[in-house]
C-alpha cells in the first residue's frame, strides 16, 4: 500500500504524456516524411503516419524521470538510476536508427547493427553482469548481445496489424510486473508500470483502424525495454528459466520469429541455383502468423484478439512458473503437448511442407545417401551413450549413475558394442531408409533388443555383486529411449512424405490440387503408389490420391494400402462428383466394355483417364 501512490504517479504520466502528444505528432509526421504507404504486404488501405514509437519512448522517459527524481528519490531495485542512465543514452540510439529506417528504409544489415550497439552499450554503461552457467564476461557479453537482438527484432516482426505490436508488449509488460511484485522488488514493478502506461496510451491511437503506427522506431523500443527488464527478472536464473523468461516475455513474437527463419531459410536453400528467385532470410514476406489468420477470413480485429488470448495465456503459465516453479512444471508440460500439436495441426503448414520439398529434393542426391550413412552411425553412438547416463540416472530416482565421467566412457563398451555388432549384422547402416519397409525397422528394434540382453548379459558378470534389479529397469528405460532415437532419426523422411500426401500446397500461387482415383486396388495398384509416393514426393502436392476403384465385391468399403476401395465401375460417376475427382490411373487390365464405360464418363465429366503399367519385357 505504501507505494500505491507511485504506481499510480508512474503509470499516469506515461499515459497523460502519450496520451498528450501523440495526436501532435499526428499531424506533425506528414511534414517529417513519416508517412506509411500501404503496398502488396500491408493490411492497411490508406497512408498512415508512421514512427509514433517516438512517442512511447518519450512517455517511458518521463515517467523514469518523475520516478528517480520526485516520487522516489531513493529508488530501491535492480533497474535502479545508472540502468536508466544507460538504458536512455542506448535506447536514443536505437531510437535515431528506427526514425532514419522508418523515413528512408535502411538495409537490414545496418539496423542489425545499430541493434547490436545499442545492444553493447547498454552492457558496458548499465554495469550488468549475467550470471548464466557461470558465463565469464565474454560470453556472458555474447549472451545479452543474442538476448537483446532476439527480442527486439522478434517485436519488429510482428508489427504487422494494427495494435499488435503494442498490445502484446502492454500483456508482457504486466507479465513482468506481477513477477517482480512477487519477488518483492516494487521499485523494478514501477519501470513496468512505466511502460505498460505508454503501450496503453499509444494503443488508443494505433488499435483498429490505426490513426498512427508505431514503425521499427516503436517496435524496436518496446522490444529493447522489455528484453532489458526481462533480464533481470530471470538473468540470475537457470538457463531452463532463462529460456522460459524469453517466451514469457516475447511468446508470440519469437513462435513467429522463428517460423520465419526456418521457413526463409529452407526457401533460401531450395532456390539458391534459381537465378530468377531472390530469397532473403532477413527480407520480408506476407507469411507471419497475423497474415495467415488473416487469410483464414478473419477479421484483423478478430486477429489481433486471438494473438493476445495467446500471449495472454503464455504469460499466464510464465507468472505460474515463476512463482509456482514446482506446480506450473507439469502444466508446462501439458500446454507443451497441446501447443505442439495445435501448431502442426494449424500453424506450421508452410514451415513443414517446404521442409518436405528440402527432404524430398536432398534425399534424391547421391552425395546425401552415402552422407546419411555416417550421420547414422555416429548419431546412433551419441545417443545411445548419452541414454546410459539418463536411464541410470532415473533408475536411481535421480543420483548421478556414475562417479566419474572416465567411469561412464570405461563402461560404455559394454552396453554399446554388443547392440552395434547386431545393427551392423542387420545391414542397419548399409540401407537407404528412404525407401526402407516394415520389415527393415523391425530387424532394427530386434537388433536393439537382442543387443541389450547380451549387454545386460556383460555388465550382470563384470558387477555380480551390484543390484541387479536396479540394472535391469536401466537396461529396459536404456531399450525405450535408444529405440525412440534410432528409429526416430530414421523417420523424418516418411513422415514429411506423408504430410505432402494428406495436406495440399499451402503457398497460394500453387495450382490446385487434382484429386485422382486408382483404378484396380491390387498389387498393380498397389506399385502404383509405391512408384508415385517415392519417385516423385518433390511432386506429392499436385495430386490427391482419394482412393481406389475396384469391381471386386470383396474389396468394398475395405482399405488397402492405406487408402479406401470407394467403389466398383457402376459407383464411378457418383464417386466422381463427391469427390470433385479430375484425374484417373489405370492400374491394371480392364474389360472393353468398362473401359468404354471409363472414356464416356471423362468425356462427359472432363476428367483425364492415363494408364499405367509395371511390367517386364523381354529384349533379346
Amino acid at each position: 500500500m505504501q507505494h500505491l501512490i507511485k504506481y499510480i504517479g508512474v503509470f499516469s504520466v506515461s499515459l497523460l504524456t502519450v496520451l498528450i502528444f501523440t495526436p501532435l505528432f499526428i499531424k506533425f509526421a506528414p511534414t517529417l516524411g513519416l508517412i506509411d504507404h500501404p503496398n502488396k504486404r500491408c493490411v492497411h488501405t490508406k497512408p498512415t503516419p508512421l514512427a509514433g514509437g517516438a512517442i512511447v519512448f518519450l512517455g517511458f522517459h518521463v515517467a523514469c524521470f518523475t520516478l528517480y527524481h520526485y516520487l522516489w528519490p531513493q529508488f530501491a531495485g535492480q533497474l535502479n538510476l545508472d540502468w536508466w542512465h544507460a538504458f536512455m543514452l542506448a535506447s536514443s540510439c536505437l531510437l535515431g536508427i528506427g526514425l532514419i529506417d522508418d523515413r528512408f528504409n535502411i538495409s537490414p544489415i545496418i539496423k542489425l547493427a545499430g541493434q547490436s550497439f545499442a545492444a553493447l552499450l547498454l552492457y558496458f554503461l548499465s554495469g550488468y553482469q549475467v550470471n548464466l552457467l557461470g558465463l565469464n564476461f565474454f560470453w556472458g557479453m555474447i549472451f545479452v548481445l543474442l538476448w537483446n537482438l532476439s527480442i527486439i527484432n522478434a517485436f519488429n516482426l510482428i508489427d504487422g496489424l494494427d495494435g499488435l505490436c503494442s498490445g502484446l508488449a502492454l500483456i508482457s509488460g504486466i507479465g513482468l510486473t506481477v513477477v517482480f511484485i512477487f519477488r518483492g522488488s516494487p521499485g523494478d514493478a514501477l519501470i513496468c508500470l512505466a511502460l505498460i502506461g505508454s503501450c496503453l496510451g499509444f494503443l488508443h491511437y494505433n488499435f483498429f483502424p490505426a490513426k498512427i503506427f508505431l514503425g521499427d522506431t516503436g517496435s524496436m523500443f518496446l522490444g529493447f525495454s522489455l528484453a532489458s527488464i526481462s533480464l533481470h527478472a530471470g538473468g540470475k536464473g537457470s538457463f531452463l528459466v532463462l529460456v522460459a523468461a524469453l517466451f514469457f516475455v516475447a511468446g508470440v513474437p519469437v513462435i513467429d520469429t522463428l517460423l520465419a527463419i526456418w521457413r526463409r531459410s529452407i526457401r533460401k536453400i531450395l532456390e539458391k541455383n534459381n537465378t530468377e528467385i531472390s530469397i532473403n532470410v532477413m527480407g520480408a514476406d506476407r507469411e507471419h502468423l497475423h497474415h495467415r489468420l488473416l487469410d483464414s477470413g478473419l477479421k484483423q480485429s478478430h486477429v489481433t484478439y486471438i494473438l493476445y488470448s495467446v500471449n495472454i495465456v503464455i504469460v499466464a503459465l510464465g507468472i505460474m512458473y515463476f512463482v509456482y516453479r514446482e506446480l506450473a512444471t507439469g502444466m508446462l508440460l501439458i500446454m507443451l503437448i497441446i501447443a505442439s500439436y495445435l501448431l502442426v495441426r494449424h500453424i506450421l503448414k508452410i514451415e513443414l511442407w517446404e521442409t518436405s520439398r528440402l527432404f524430398a529434393k536432398n534425399f534424391e542426391h547421391p552425395i546425401f545417401t552415402d552422407f546419411s550413412l555416417a550421420l547414422y552411425l555416429l548419431f546412433d553412438l551419441a545417443w545411445m551413450a548419452c541414454m546410459v547416463w539418463v536411464s541410470g540416472t532415473i533408475a536411481l530416482s535421480g543420483e548421478q549413475p556414475f562417479s566419474s565421467f572416465a567411469e561412464w566412457i570405461k563402461i560404455l563398451p559394454f552396453w554399446l558394442f554388443p547392440i552395434f555388432v547386431l545393427m551392423f549384422a542387420s545391414n542397419a547402416y548399409f540401407k537407404v531408409w528412404r525407401n526402407s519397409s516394415f520389415k527393415d525397422y523391425f530387424f532394427l528394434i530386434l537388433a536393439v533388443i537382442i543387443g541389450s540382453l547380451f549387454s545386460l548379459a556383460f555388465i550382470l558378470m563384470r558387477s555380480p555383486n551390484g543390484n541387479s534389479f536396479i540394472t535391469v529397469n536401466q537396461i529396459l528405460l536404456f531399450d525405450f529411449f535408444t529405440l525412440l532415437g534410432i528409429s526416430g532419426i530414421r523417420t523424418p523422411y516418411h513422415l514429411f512424405r506423408e504430410w505432402c500426401i494428406y495436406n495440399p500446397n499451402p503457398n497460394n500461387n500453387a495450382p490446385p490440387r487434382r484429386n485422382v482415383l486408382v483404378y484396380g486396388a491390387g498389387q498393380h495398384g498397389g506399385l502404383y503408389l509405391r512408384n508415385h509416393y517415392l519417385n516423385y514426393a518433390d511432386r506429392l502436392g499436385e495430386s490427391f490420391i482419394a482412393g481406389f476403384i475396384d469391381d471386386n465385391p470383396v474389396l468394398q468399403d475395405k482399405y488397402t494400402f492405406g487408402l479406401p476401395v470407394l467403389g466398383g465401375i457402376t459407383e464411378l460417376e457418383k464417386i466422381v462428383l463427391n469427390l470433385n475427382i479430375s484425374e484417373i490411373i489405370l492400374s491394371t487390365s480392364i474389360s472393353n466394355e468398362n473401359l468404354n464405360l471409363l472414356l464416356q464418363l471423362s468425356n462427359k465429366h472432363n476428367i483425364t483417364l492415363l494408364e499405367w503399367k509395371a511390367y517386364t519385357l523381354r529384349l533379346n
